[in-house]
């Protein structure tokens, strides 16, 4: 007998079924989780992993989709302290089935940590970017330099058609960047990416913008002055951001206007400070937030526009 049940509208089969069980294990360590899994009477096809705060399934956020070879994954983007619930889920011609629920608590401090924001200086090298620098695989460390846009890619303004700096694709690794005071349109990121260590001086139309889908991971960063929005997200996907220091902006998060597409979307320890509107804005009825052991002062709205859930948890206000 195949026991069936619906969740978000779409058909899941539970473990044990006849599509066999996904058997998924935690580990914690020191600022991460290590998820290891394996399948019996079951092939991976299409495989995402959610995490949650508690054990039920309902409100979870997805902060990965891997390929159907991987059997482990390392969570990064999680707090000394607390306690992380895990599920894989695979989805098999339309019908998905999720493993067992796993979870760890990471060690690293409690009360979420420190926020730090990125340890790049502003007084190092620099140089001049006139043609935006494409990082399509492995990982650009840019040793804290000081990249500056040119006037070929705009004049930090909040105009529109401006391009950025730094193009990040296919899951490559950005790291330890410095934007100058002429931002541009910032960072594009394709098909998911890594941004780690980045500070910008001065956010000209958009600090980070996501154009097309997969997971995004953006950890230790820091950002001022973006008179509209900090992120922009203009594709269905998931941005996971810890560690970040966001100051004076219009919004930390917009998903692009009128979109209906679904964006999942989590802050674990950011200090969250002037924001003209508020945190997070969408459009969409199905899209999702977090925002998770922060500091917020003048920070408005946190939820602005019908999320599907958006949820608070160990926020503090200064």
């Amino acid at each position: 007998m195949i026991r069936k049940l619906f969740f978000g509208g779409l058909l899941l089969a539970t473990a044990g079924t006849a599509f066999g069980a996904i058997n998924l294990t935690a580990s914690a360590g020191n600022g991460q989780v290590s998820l290891n899994w394996s399948y019996s009477g079951s092939t991976a096809t299409t495989q995402e992993i959610y995490r949650d705060l508690d054990s039920n399934p309902n409100g979870r956020v997805r902060i990965a989709s891997v390929s159907a070879s991987t059997r482990s994954y390392v969570d990064t983007g999680v707090s000394g302290g607390t306690t992380y619930y895990y599920w894989i889920k695979n989805t098999v011609n339309g019908v998905a089935e999720n493993s067992n629920t796993a979870s760890a608590t990471p060690s690293g401090g409690g009360g979420g940590g420190s926020i730090t924001g990125s340890s790049c200086g502003t007084g190092g090298a620099q140089t001049t970017v006139n043609a935006t620098i494409r990082v399509t695989s492995g990982t650009y460390d840019g040793g804290c330099q000081r990249f500056n846009a040119g006037s070929a890619l705009g004049d930090g303004s909040q105009s529109e058609g401006q391009q950025p700096v730094f193009r990040v694709e296919n899951g490559a690794t950005l790291r330890n960047i410095v934007i100058g005071n002429n931002g541009a349109d910032g960072i594009h990121t394709y098909n998911g990416a890594v941004l780690d260590n980045i500070y910008w001086m001065n956010v000209g139309e958009d600090a980070m913008t996501i154009k097309s889908s997969g997971t995004t991971t953006v950890r230790n960063i820091e950002g001022y002055d973006a008179d509209d929005k900090f992120f922009q997200v203009n594709a269905a996907s998931t941005l996971n951001v810890s560690n970040c220091i966001i100051h004076r902006a219009g919004k930390a998060l917009r998903q692009n206007g009128g979109t209906t597409f679904r964006v999942d979307v989590t802050f674990d320890r950011c200090d969250i400070n002037s924001m003209n509107e508020g945190v997070f804005r969408t459009d969409s009825s199905s899209s999702t937030a977090r925002l998770t052991n922060s500091r917020l002062r003048n920070a408005g709205t946190i939820c602005i526009g019908p999320w599907a859930s958006c949820a608070q948890s160990g926020n503090t206000n200064y």
